[in-house]
């Protein structure tokens, strides 16, 4: 029996992370997507690849809570119930999205949101202000970045830095990232797979949207998935070679 919103809210410890992490069972999003069926495991890789306006992004919307989307059947992170959840739970539970466009938000400092999403008082503020900028500054981002507002004035390189901070700061335990490699030059993609590398183990899932060849090989998924707008098709990674070579038609 999955935990309701309210448990999870109230008595965080009682959720439980199993195989599978991620689950989507007759999974829809009115006219995007129809009956998907996939389960994400617990500690392991994946990407998901797709043609363009196959739904790729509006999955990754919909699982993260997106008010807007219509959606049905079942979705659940370990024992909990997703679909009874607002955005906020979802990401209490251990939800992490980093989405291809990050959202600019003028007036909130990008540490002031690490503090907020980390709950931080009293003397965490300064250990964890440190470690923000030791995280800014392996990222080689500007000086003071912690100051600036959020997604504001920056780059896209600089806002898809910034969120790989905050997958590194919060205790997430599934991760998904939406072409994380837009806007980022060679040496942000050698980061970005240090990165993620670095924080995928045995106990959390990491989802990659991604199209990029050398962002996959990087990564070495355990499995590649190919969304269609009513199945999956999963494989290993030969499945990207054969679209690489092939196109999507030929899966």
């Amino acid at each position: 029996m999955c935990s309701t919103a309210a448990e999870i809210i109230d008595n965080n410890q009682n959720l439980k992370y199993n195989k599978p992490m991620l689950k989507l069972k007759n999974y829809s999003v009115s006219g995007v997507l129809e009956n998907i069926n996939v389960d994400f495991e617990k500690g392991k890789k994946y990407i998901v690849m797709g043609s363009n306006g196959v739904g790729k992004s509006t999955l990754i919307h919909s699982i993260m809570g997106r008010p807007d989307l219509e959606v049905s059947g079942e979705l659940t992170l370990g024992s909990a119930d997703l679909l009874d959840m607002p955005v906020d739970q979802r990401a209490k539970a251990g939800l992490f999205v980093a989405f291809q466009t990050p959202t600019a938000i003028p007036g909130l400092s990008n540490f002031q949101m690490m503090k907020q999403a980390l709950d931080l008082k009293g003397s965490e503020l300064g250990k964890k202000l440190a470690e923000y900028k030791d995280n800014a500054k392996a990222l080689k981002l500007p000086e003071g970045w912690d100051k600036r507002n959020v997604n504001y004035d920056a780059s896209g390189g600089e806002k898809k830095k910034s969120e790989l901070i905050h997958l590194k700061m919060l205790d997430n335990k599934v991760a998904m990232l939406d072409e994380p490699d837009s806007g980022l030059d060679v040496d942000g993609i050698k980061s970005l797979i240090t990165t993620l590398n670095d924080w995928h183990n045995e106990e959390n899932t990491l989802i990659v949207v991604t199209h990029y060849e050398k962002l996959i090989e990087g990564i070495n998924p355990d499995a590649v998935l190919v969304l269609k707008k009513d199945n999956v098709i999963v494989g290993d990674k030969t499945l990207a070679d054969t679209i690489f070579s092939k196109g999507f038609d030929s899966v």
